[in-house]
């Protein structure tokens, strides 16, 4: 039997957490990478890759209407991803602007507590999609789904590029929100370094 071929867009998006940077918050551990954080520099090869990965794993585009990320890491993967299925985006952002319609939403991840904002087209209601890159303590995902359903819209599901909350955390919520939540690489911090779907980076 012929050995499957490695694909090059997961081996480069795996190989990207080599040396990562882990910054500690209390009891937070928090890793550093381009694609959560911008830093040190997004390179559009990898961009690329994490978006080609997750394009197959999203739902039919007749099932949603709407891209939905929030500010300010979830915009460089939604980007690409809205333009490769042709499905509009809309950003959740950290900033009030007292437009008509906007819902004021409370964040609170495993490190902060924000207020975030949001403006969803007017017209009829419709389905989302959510996409952000990093699901931890589900703070920030569970603003966004009290948001789209306070503003009459349904949410159809959810696309994550990075889980740290593992399958039992996620199928709680799944059960808990009524929709199924997808994601690409399971990202573990253990010992100061980072486990990605089970290899030490």
């Amino acid at each position: 039997m012929e050995q499957e071929e490695a694909d090059p867009d997961l081996e480069l998006l795996l190989e990207s957490f080599g040396g990562v940077p882990i910054v500690v918050r209390g009891d937070y551990h928090y890793f550093v990478h381009p694609l959560s954080d911008g830093i040190p520099s997004i390179h559009p090869d990898l961009i690329g890759a994490a978006a080609r990965l997750m394009a197959p794993l999203m739902p039919p585009p007749e099932r949603y209407d709407l891209i939905l990320t929030a500010e300010a890491m979830g915009i460089p993967l939604t980007t690409v991803l809205s333009t490769m299925v042709g499905k509009p985006m809309s950003i959740i952002r950290k900033r009030e602007y007292g437009l008509h319609g906007e819902v004021s939403l409370g964040q609170k991840t495993g490190y902060s507590e924000n207020r975030l904002f949001m403006n969803l087209p007017e017209g009829p209601a419709g389905r989302v999609l959510i996409v952000d890159d990093v699901l931890s303590t589900g703070g920030t995902l569970g603003a966004m789904v009290e948001g789209v359903r306070s503003s009459g819209w349904a949410v159809e599901s959810c696309l994550i590029l990075f889980d740290k909350m593992g399958d039992e955390g996620k199928a709680e919520l799944e059960e808990m929100w009524g929709f199924p939540i997808t994601t690409l690489l399971h990202v573990d911090v253990v010992e100061g370094r980072c486990i990605v779907n089970g290899r030490r980076r």
